[in-house]
């Protein structure tokens, strides 16, 4: 059967006297439909336009108006994120994984519904650098870097000249810069944001949980409040002992995930109380592999919902989804929930039967 013979057409039409801005139309018009009329479901979706001719009067049947706005441009995934450095000539193949791994380890940015999010933590960081290290965090100077490195590598330069002429300067930027105070204060809050202790004016700061408002007389006033406006309610002492370091006292404060009791000489002593009631609802009732202890519980970080040792941190034993009490038969570490197609996998990484849908090619 013969092929479809296509032509691109625009329309432009306008009033007597072209007073008013011109219409147009783009589409195809169909010369020979070959085996189009055949498998009609095989045509493109551009507008199919009738013949046309020039100066041929057009029936306005119907007029109506649609508002548009710009809209800023769609978030990076990893992989589009990666085209683009490559686009730059920033990095290589073998620096990217460490690269995207390196940005959500530091919490710089979030990963949701796979677009990459800036972090309060990586906006900062990056006003930081393009307000005092711009010339080394320029796609130029990155690119010309990554040649030089090739050239080292090719044995076309000295890695001791090239070292030397980065680090000198370098150097000298670095300890320039060893006086600036830290960047926790992110200017001022909200003129109706008042502190809940004093009454007082309150900054915008950054801390381990993200931006909050503080009071300005900080330390001397301890008010607080979160961005929605809730007040932070600080460390209450519950008049414990610490019973691992029996030096500080236990201290109920209020965390990322909730309110939690721990000893107040953290980060020297990391003991954190555990809820008796919680610690059961958590648990899943299968055994610690690695101390034989404690029970695999569910707890939630940065990244979601993982399974550890309810005798954390004296166990580290962790991993990413729910044990299902069964063994490993491979290499005797515990099963856990998989997907809809792998039901049950092993939780090391390193076995097998952690992608047991791939045992059927190994063998």
């Amino acid at each position: 059967m013969k092929s479809a013979e296509v032509m691109r057409t625009k329309v432009i039409a306008n009033i007597n006297g072209g007073k008013i801005p011109e219409f147009w139309l783009n589409g195809s018009r169909i010369l020979f439909d070959g085996w189009l009329r055949a498998d009609k479901a095989s045509a493109s979706e551009d507008v199919v336009l009738p013949k046309f001719a020039k100066g041929d009067k057009l029936k306005l049947s119907d007029m109506s108006s649609e508002e548009k706005q710009t809209e800023p441009p769609t978030r990076y995934s990893e992989a589009g994120l990666i085209k683009e450095l490559e686009k730059r000539g920033i990095g290589r193949p073998s620096t990217y994984a460490s690269i995207m791994k390196t940005l959500e380890d530091r919490g710089y940015v979030a990963k949701i519904s796979k677009a990459l999010h800036p972090t309060d933590t990586g906006e900062v960081v990056s006003s930081f650098l393009e307000e005092n290290f711009a010339n080394y965090i320029s796609d130029d100077f990155t690119a010309e870097m990554e040649d030089e490195l090739d050239e080292i590598a090719n044995g076309d330069r000295s890695y001791k000249k090239t070292l030397t002429d980065f680090y000198t300067p370098f150097i000298k930027d670095v300890k320039a810069k060893d006086k600036i105070a830290k960047i926790t204060n992110l200017g001022d809050a909200p003129k109706d944001i008042k502190c809940p202790t004093c009454g007082g004016k309150m900054i915008i700061k950054l801390g381990k949980g993200g931006k909050f408002y503080s009071c300005e007389k900080f330390p001397d006033c301890t008010g607080a409040r979160t961005l929605e406006g809730k007040e932070l309610q600080g460390p209450k002492d519950t008049g414990e002992l610490c019973p691992k370091c029996g030096k500080g006292n236990l201290v109920t404060r209020e965390g990322k995930f909730g309110m939690f009791t721990a000893c107040s000489k953290f980060p020297k002593c990391k003991f954190v109380k555990k809820d008796e009631e919680q610690e059961k609802a958590n648990s899943t009732g299968v055994e610690c592999p690695t101390c034989k202890k404690g029970f695999m519980s569910e707890r939630r970080g940065r990244f979601g919902v993982f399974y550890s040792c309810s005798n954390y941190p004296d166990c580290k034993y962790a991993i990413k989804a729910k044990p299902t009490g069964n063994i490993c038969k491979m290499c005797g570490a515990l099963m856990m929930e998989g997907t809809k197609t792998i039901p049950e996998r092993c939780s090391d990484k390193a076995c097998p039967n952690h992608n047991p849908h791939k045992l059927d090619k190994i063998k």
